[in-house]
């Protein structure tokens, strides 16, 4: 049974600055900057972690996941930078075509795994385009752009 990730620890800073998202929407005044906020995170939880439509995370970010089992783990996202297990001891990661598979060195029945993960930076540019393109489909209805399918379908992890 696949484990189902947690959010532990939210990006440190949004994929999209407030002076970005409106410099983008051609907004030059603070009146509305709560609502490019909410857009913008909006925009962004459509798009990022587990449960978004790539499902990966774009910046970096802590998850968890408890196995049941003996190990090895197959872990639900992509781009692991770090991880460490409930049970302690040496963890190890091996990024295959399924995605980051974890073996312990010293192998438990089940282990909670801990993981920073975050896009790489070639794709990072990229994601943030993407969320300026829905940001600016939810500020004024727009259709969105066939380049945004486009730069999901390059950065997407699974289908959702």
């Amino acid at each position: 049974m696949r484990a189902i990730p947690v959010l532990v620890t939210p990006p440190a800073r949004p994929v999209v600055s407030l002076e970005d998202a409106r410099a983008h929407l051609r907004i030059d005044h603070a009146d509305q900057d709560a609502m490019i906020e909410g857009l913008v995170l909006a925009a962004t939880a459509h798009l990022d972690g587990w449960r978004g439509v790539l499902g990966r995370a774009i910046l970096p970010q802590t998850w968890q996941e408890t196995h049941v089992g003996p190990g090895p783990y197959l872990l639900a996202m992509p781009d692991v930078a770090e991880v460490t297990a409930s049970a302690g001891g040496a963890v190890s990661v091996e990024t295959t075509a399924l995605g980051p598979i974890v073996t312990l060195a010293d192998p438990v029945e089940g282990v909670t795994l801990s993981y920073t993960c975050g896009l790489p930076a070639a794709q990072l540019r990229a994601a943030e385009v993407a969320v300026k393109l829905y940001l600016t489909h939810l500020y004024d209805g727009s259709d969105l752009s066939p380049a945004f399918g486009a730069m999901v379908e390059a950065l997407r992890w699974r289908a959702v």
